[in-house]
């Protein structure tokens, strides 16, 4: 019996459908800090040590994949990083991207709204604006960032109602697939599986 309980299980696991956690990453370096007359920064006090060419990079993990230009509003498991050396910001209550193909590249937009402050829409988020060569895909492992054409800056920081604005010019984007983390089995795995297991059980009662 445990032999075919044991081949069930193998079943179970390789016939299920797998959830991801995958991640975006892009990187760039501070243009304008709270050394450039913007601020102070009360929130997030750390932010008053940033300063003007530092490197940073934003981190936006996610449950399951992204793989086609669309809106992603509601996605599971999320995570935001803002990271600059040792300095970090992470108290963001929810995100949205928007992915849109437009000839020759996928555009980016994304915003991770704050916990702290008035409200999101008061000065209290990051802004992420940007764009890849759409030959490299949405799932590249590395490739250039740029800004979109008209819109600056690609990268802001806004906290304390607005107060605080921090700047910053894009470089590289990435695209990590974490890899399978929780196999979910199938509805039709399932039911053969039940009715595998009751088969057992019926011809061991049988044989008993």
């Amino acid at each position: 019996m445990l032999r075919y309980l044991r081949v069930l299980s193998f079943l179970l696991l390789t016939g299920a459908a797998a959830l991801h956690a995958d991640t975006i990453t892009v990187t760039g370096s501070i243009r304008q800090s709270t050394q450039d007359g913007t601020g102070p920064a009360s929130s997030n006090s750390a932010l008053n040590n940033i300063l003007d060419g530092d490197p940073f990079s934003v981190t936006f993990g996610f449950d399951g994949a992204i793989t086609t230009p669309g809106t992603y509003n509601s996605l599971t498991g999320t995570s935001l990083m803002f990271t600059d050396g040792a300095i970090g910001e992470s108290s963001f209550s929810s995100e949205s991207l928007t992915i849109f193909q437009s000839g020759s590249v996928d555009q980016f937009s994304f915003l991770g709204c704050l916990a702290t402050g008035t409200a999101c829409d008061q000065g209290n988020q990051l802004d992420l604006t940007f764009q890849i060569a759409a030959v490299a895909g949405i799932n590249s492992p590395a490739t250039a960032a740029q800004g979109q054409p008209g819109l600056s800056p690609s990268f802001e920081l806004l906290e304390d109602d607005g107060l605080t604005d921090i700047h910053g010019q894009l470089a590289n984007y990435s695209y990590t697939a974490a890899g399978p983390i929780a196999p979910v089995p199938e509805p039709g795995s399932l039911t053969l599986i039940g009715a595998g297991i009751a088969g057992l059980l019926l011809r061991r009662r049988k044989r008993i």
